[in-house]
Protein backbone atom coordinates (compact mmCIF):
# COMPACT_ATOMS: atom_id res chain seq x y z
CA UNK A 1 0.00 0.00 0.00
CA UNK A 2 1.61 3.37 -1.17
CA UNK A 3 2.00 6.10 1.40
CA UNK A 4 -0.32 8.90 1.28
CA UNK A 5 -0.27 12.20 0.18
CA UNK A 6 -0.62 14.68 2.25
CA UNK A 7 -3.98 16.03 0.44
CA UNK A 8 -5.23 12.47 0.72
CA UNK A 9 -5.34 12.61 4.09
CA UNK A 10 -6.58 15.28 4.67
CA UNK A 11 -9.17 14.34 2.73
CA UNK A 12 -9.72 11.19 4.40
CA UNK A 13 -9.77 13.01 7.55
CA UNK A 14 -12.47 15.09 6.60
CA UNK A 15 -14.67 12.60 5.44
CA UNK A 16 -14.41 11.01 8.74
CA UNK A 17 -15.71 13.71 10.72
CA UNK A 18 -18.55 14.73 7.89
CA UNK A 19 -19.86 10.91 8.42
CA UNK A 20 -19.62 12.34 12.64
CA UNK A 21 -21.14 15.33 12.17
CA UNK A 22 -24.16 13.54 10.34
CA UNK A 23 -24.12 10.66 13.26
CA UNK A 24 -23.40 12.53 16.49
CA UNK A 25 -26.47 14.10 17.30
CA UNK A 26 -28.58 10.63 17.38
CA UNK A 27 -25.55 9.85 19.72
CA UNK A 28 -26.15 12.41 22.00
CA UNK A 29 -29.82 11.43 22.06
CA UNK A 30 -29.08 7.93 23.04
CA UNK A 31 -27.13 8.82 25.86
CA UNK A 32 -29.06 11.59 26.71
CA UNK A 33 -30.80 10.19 29.89
CA UNK A 34 -27.57 8.66 31.20
CA UNK A 35 -27.19 10.82 34.96
CA UNK A 36 -23.68 11.74 34.89
CA UNK A 37 -23.15 13.22 38.86
CA UNK A 38 -24.78 9.80 39.78
CA UNK A 39 -22.89 7.22 37.55
CA UNK A 40 -19.40 8.74 38.46
CA UNK A 41 -19.95 8.13 41.70
CA UNK A 42 -16.97 6.04 43.26
CA UNK A 43 -14.80 7.27 40.56
CA UNK A 44 -11.51 9.13 40.09
CA UNK A 45 -11.63 11.97 37.67
CA UNK A 46 -9.18 14.21 38.51
CA UNK A 47 -6.29 15.26 36.13
CA UNK A 48 -3.51 14.24 38.53
CA UNK A 49 -4.95 10.11 38.89
CA UNK A 50 -4.69 9.61 35.12
CA UNK A 51 -1.18 7.98 33.38
CA UNK A 52 0.92 10.95 31.77
CA UNK A 53 0.43 9.00 28.09
CA UNK A 54 -3.19 9.54 28.51
CA UNK A 55 -2.91 13.17 28.78
CA UNK A 56 -1.17 13.02 25.25
CA UNK A 57 -2.96 14.31 21.72
CA UNK A 58 -4.16 10.35 20.67
CA UNK A 59 -6.06 11.14 17.53
CA UNK A 60 -4.77 14.63 18.23
CA UNK A 61 -6.88 14.85 20.61
CA UNK A 62 -5.90 15.87 23.74
CA UNK A 63 -7.25 14.18 27.13
CA UNK A 64 -8.94 12.50 24.78
CA UNK A 65 -10.46 9.55 26.95
CA UNK A 66 -10.36 12.45 30.33
CA UNK A 67 -13.75 14.21 29.46
CA UNK A 68 -17.34 12.71 28.17
CA UNK A 69 -17.57 14.42 25.13
CA UNK A 70 -15.05 12.44 23.16
CA UNK A 71 -16.01 9.24 24.93
CA UNK A 72 -19.84 9.53 23.79
CA UNK A 73 -18.56 9.53 20.44
CA UNK A 74 -16.07 6.46 20.68
CA UNK A 75 -18.36 4.17 19.34
CA UNK A 76 -19.46 6.19 16.80
CA UNK A 77 -16.05 7.49 15.67
CA UNK A 78 -14.45 3.78 15.69
CA UNK A 79 -17.15 2.49 13.48
CA UNK A 80 -16.43 4.87 10.85
CA UNK A 81 -13.11 4.76 10.67
CA UNK A 82 -13.11 0.61 10.36
CA UNK A 83 -15.90 0.65 7.85
CA UNK A 84 -13.90 3.64 5.69
CA UNK A 85 -10.40 1.80 6.22
CA UNK A 86 -11.02 -1.60 6.85
CA UNK A 87 -13.96 -2.53 5.20
CA UNK A 88 -15.90 -3.98 8.31
CA UNK A 89 -18.54 -2.68 11.00
CA UNK A 90 -16.97 -2.57 15.00
CA UNK A 91 -19.75 -5.51 15.20
CA UNK A 92 -18.26 -7.61 12.43
CA UNK A 93 -14.55 -7.40 14.20
CA UNK A 94 -16.00 -7.88 17.93
CA UNK A 95 -17.71 -11.29 16.81
CA UNK A 96 -15.28 -12.72 14.45
CA UNK A 97 -12.94 -11.68 17.72
CA UNK A 98 -15.29 -13.45 20.35
CA UNK A 99 -15.16 -16.93 17.69
CA UNK A 100 -11.39 -17.22 17.92
CA UNK A 101 -12.63 -18.59 21.41
CA UNK A 102 -13.72 -22.26 21.29
CA UNK A 103 -17.33 -22.89 22.25
CA UNK A 104 -16.26 -25.66 24.52
CA UNK A 105 -13.63 -23.51 26.35
CA UNK A 106 -14.13 -23.30 29.82
CA UNK A 107 -14.79 -19.58 30.22
CA UNK A 108 -16.23 -18.53 33.26
CA UNK A 109 -14.40 -15.34 34.56
CA UNK A 110 -13.27 -12.48 31.82
CA UNK A 111 -11.42 -9.53 32.20
CA UNK A 112 -11.44 -6.50 29.56
CA UNK A 113 -8.79 -4.41 30.39
CA UNK A 114 -8.66 -0.98 28.93
CA UNK A 115 -12.48 -1.93 27.49
CA UNK A 116 -13.55 1.29 26.45
CA UNK A 117 -17.20 0.85 26.04
CA UNK A 118 -17.01 -2.47 26.41
CA UNK A 119 -18.47 -3.80 22.82
CA UNK A 120 -15.94 -6.24 22.74
CA UNK A 121 -17.16 -7.84 26.23
CA UNK A 122 -20.72 -7.87 24.80
CA UNK A 123 -19.64 -10.21 22.07
CA UNK A 124 -18.18 -12.82 24.24
CA UNK A 125 -21.11 -12.32 26.83
CA UNK A 126 -23.25 -13.39 24.25
CA UNK A 127 -21.09 -15.96 23.05
CA UNK A 128 -20.31 -17.44 26.50
CA UNK A 129 -23.75 -16.73 28.69
CA UNK A 130 -22.44 -18.93 31.91
CA UNK A 131 -19.63 -15.81 32.25
CA UNK A 132 -19.37 -12.82 34.65
CA UNK A 133 -17.41 -10.19 32.96
CA UNK A 134 -14.77 -7.36 34.94
CA UNK A 135 -15.18 -3.91 32.76
CA UNK A 136 -12.21 -2.15 33.25
CA UNK A 137 -10.56 0.74 32.05
CA UNK A 138 -8.86 4.23 33.09
CA UNK A 139 -11.65 6.42 32.27
CA UNK A 140 -14.92 6.17 34.42
CA UNK A 141 -16.52 7.67 31.26
CA UNK A 142 -15.99 4.91 29.46
CA UNK A 143 -16.83 2.86 32.24
CA UNK A 144 -20.37 4.43 32.39
CA UNK A 145 -20.89 4.51 28.94
CA UNK A 146 -20.14 0.12 28.82
CA UNK A 147 -22.18 -0.20 31.91
CA UNK A 148 -24.97 1.91 30.22
CA UNK A 149 -24.39 -0.56 27.07
CA UNK A 150 -24.71 -3.79 28.98
CA UNK A 151 -27.62 -2.69 31.11
CA UNK A 152 -29.33 -1.77 27.02
CA UNK A 153 -28.63 -5.49 26.52
CA UNK A 154 -29.76 -7.08 29.76
CA UNK A 155 -26.60 -8.52 30.20
CA UNK A 156 -25.65 -5.79 33.73
CA UNK A 157 -26.07 -8.21 36.18
CA UNK A 158 -22.95 -10.23 34.62
CA UNK A 159 -20.53 -7.51 34.97
CA UNK A 160 -18.71 -4.99 37.29
CA UNK A 161 -16.99 -1.70 35.99
CA UNK A 162 -14.03 -1.21 37.58
CA UNK A 163 -11.17 1.54 37.06
CA UNK A 164 -8.30 -0.14 36.55
CA UNK A 165 -4.95 0.68 35.40
CA UNK A 166 -3.73 -1.93 32.56
CA UNK A 167 -0.39 -2.37 33.90
CA UNK A 168 -1.05 -2.95 37.66
CA UNK A 169 -4.51 -4.03 38.53
CA UNK A 170 -4.73 -5.33 41.81
CA UNK A 171 -6.72 -8.58 40.88
CA UNK A 172 -4.88 -12.09 42.59
CA UNK A 173 -2.80 -13.93 40.28
CA UNK A 174 -4.63 -16.79 38.13
CA UNK A 175 -8.06 -14.92 38.56
CA UNK A 176 -9.69 -15.27 34.65
CA UNK A 177 -10.30 -17.99 32.57
CA UNK A 178 -9.69 -15.34 29.60
CA UNK A 179 -8.17 -11.83 29.83
CA UNK A 180 -8.68 -9.31 26.16
CA UNK A 181 -7.96 -5.94 25.14
CA UNK A 182 -8.08 -4.46 21.73
CA UNK A 183 -7.10 -1.18 19.73
CA UNK A 184 -5.03 -0.59 23.14
CA UNK A 185 -1.40 -1.05 22.34
CA UNK A 186 -1.46 1.44 19.46
CA UNK A 187 -2.43 4.16 22.02
CA UNK A 188 0.12 2.92 24.62
CA UNK A 189 4.22 3.43 24.75
CA UNK A 190 5.99 0.86 24.75
CA UNK A 191 7.08 0.33 27.99
CA UNK A 192 3.35 0.28 29.13
CA UNK A 193 2.71 -2.50 26.45
CA UNK A 194 5.29 -4.69 28.21
CA UNK A 195 3.88 -4.24 31.72
CA UNK A 196 0.35 -4.93 30.36
CA UNK A 197 1.09 -7.85 28.66
CA UNK A 198 3.26 -8.99 32.04
CA UNK A 199 0.07 -7.87 33.82
CA UNK A 200 -1.82 -9.86 31.22
CA UNK A 201 -0.27 -13.03 31.91
CA UNK A 202 -0.05 -12.89 35.67
CA UNK A 203 -4.05 -12.81 36.31
CA UNK A 204 -4.90 -15.46 33.50
CA UNK A 205 -5.68 -18.76 35.35
CA UNK A 206 -3.51 -21.55 33.90
CA UNK A 207 -4.88 -23.04 31.00
CA UNK A 208 -6.82 -20.10 30.21
CA UNK A 209 -6.69 -17.36 27.16
CA UNK A 210 -5.63 -14.62 26.28
CA UNK A 211 -7.53 -12.27 23.02
CA UNK A 212 -6.10 -9.23 21.42
CA UNK A 213 -7.14 -7.35 18.34
CA UNK A 214 -5.14 -4.30 16.71
CA UNK A 215 -5.36 -2.03 13.61
CA UNK A 216 -2.31 -1.58 11.07
CA UNK A 217 0.88 -2.77 11.24
CA UNK A 218 3.98 -2.17 9.66
CA UNK A 219 3.69 -0.21 6.19
CA UNK A 220 0.14 0.35 6.51
CA UNK A 221 1.01 2.15 9.10
CA UNK A 222 2.33 4.64 7.35
CA UNK A 223 -1.01 6.05 6.18
CA UNK A 224 -2.55 6.36 9.14
CA UNK A 225 -4.17 10.15 9.27
CA UNK A 226 -5.13 10.62 12.89
CA UNK A 227 -2.06 11.45 15.17
CA UNK A 228 -0.98 8.56 17.43
CA UNK A 229 1.82 9.53 19.76
CA UNK A 230 3.30 6.17 19.95
CA UNK A 231 3.21 4.83 16.55
CA UNK A 232 6.53 4.01 16.06
CA UNK A 233 6.81 2.17 19.06
CA UNK A 234 3.80 0.11 18.20
CA UNK A 235 5.05 -0.41 14.81
CA UNK A 236 8.21 -1.82 15.62
CA UNK A 237 6.66 -3.80 18.35
CA UNK A 238 6.70 -7.42 17.64
CA UNK A 239 3.46 -8.87 19.10
CA UNK A 240 4.04 -12.74 18.34
CA UNK A 241 7.43 -12.67 19.96
CA UNK A 242 6.46 -10.45 23.07
CA UNK A 243 3.40 -12.36 23.41
CA UNK A 244 5.08 -15.34 23.77
CA UNK A 245 8.14 -13.80 25.98
CA UNK A 246 5.31 -12.51 28.68
CA UNK A 247 4.22 -16.68 28.93
CA UNK A 248 1.72 -17.53 27.19
CA UNK A 249 2.05 -20.18 24.42
CA UNK A 250 -0.48 -21.85 21.33
CA UNK A 251 0.00 -18.14 19.69
CA UNK A 252 -1.50 -17.89 17.04
CA UNK A 253 -1.67 -14.49 14.46
CA UNK A 254 -4.70 -14.10 12.55
CA UNK A 255 -5.29 -11.53 9.91
CA UNK A 256 -9.20 -10.10 9.44
CA UNK A 257 -9.88 -7.61 7.22
CA UNK A 258 -7.81 -5.01 5.64
CA UNK A 259 -4.85 -3.89 7.99
CA UNK A 260 -6.83 -5.66 11.20
CA UNK A 261 -5.34 -8.74 13.25
CA UNK A 262 -6.04 -10.82 16.31
CA UNK A 263 -3.41 -12.67 18.66
CA UNK A 264 -5.33 -15.22 20.54
CA UNK A 265 -3.12 -18.01 22.82
CA UNK A 266 -3.00 -19.92 25.90
CA UNK A 267 -1.19 -19.80 29.73
CA UNK A 268 0.25 -23.25 30.37
CA UNK A 269 -1.38 -25.78 32.91
CA UNK A 270 0.18 -24.71 36.67
CA UNK A 271 1.37 -21.44 34.58
CA UNK A 272 3.53 -23.52 32.31
CA UNK A 273 4.05 -23.64 28.64
CA UNK A 274 1.20 -25.95 27.30
CA UNK A 275 2.37 -29.14 25.55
Amino acid sequence: MPRWTAQEKEAYRTEIFQRLNTIMPLVMSQYSSIDWAEELKGYRTDHEYYPDYIHAPIHGVTDAYTNPQNCLGWDCGIDVILQKSHNVSCQQMRERMAELIPLDAQINTVLELGAGTASGALALARRFPQATFSITDISPYMLVISKYKFSKAGLVNRAKFEQVDATDTGYPDNSFDLVTASLLFHEMPKEWTLKTLQEMYRITKPGGWVLYTDTYRGEYALNVSFPEPWLSDFVQFNFEYEFAKAGFTEIDYIRHSVGLWYIVGRKGLDGMPLS
